[in-house]
């Protein structure tokens, strides 16, 4: 009963959320904020209605976009609903455009990645 109480909670403030950016932001500014919502492993299996174990296994195949953060696979929402296109993908003029490059998610991640460097060698 209480993990249904708290997704009601989660969809309120969600709602009440978006309702606030819609007021303030842009189409265009929403997108750019979309470009960097990042999803773990069980958002991702939920979100394309998999098992957990199968993310692990597009992870360990290298055939689904992964980045890592404190060593855990992380994922850009942007990149892995680009990923479920196909590649002949009909209606593709019509889509958002993939965050490219997006600084911030890469400057946070590099960050990441040199700490733990620096904790495997000891330092």
């Amino acid at each position: 009963m209480e993990s249904y109480e708290s997704d009601i909670s989660i969809d309120r403030i969600a709602s009440s959320v978006a309702a606030v950016l819609a007021r303030r932001l842009s189409a265009e500014e929403i997108t750019k904020l979309l470009h960097i919502v990042f999803l773990e492993v069980e958002d991702v299996a939920e979100l394309l209605r998999v098992s957990r174990k199968t993310v692990y296994c597009w992870i360990s195949r290298g055939s689904i976009p992964v980045r890592y953060a404190g060593g855990k696979p992380i994922f850009l929402l942007a990149e892995i609903l680009d990923w479920t296109l196909p590649d002949d993908d009909q209606h593709s003029r019509h889509r958002l455009p993939v965050a490219v490059g997006c600084s911030i998610a890469e400057n946070r991640l590099a960050t990441s990645r040199e700490r733990k460097g620096l904790d495997d060698v000891g330092l």
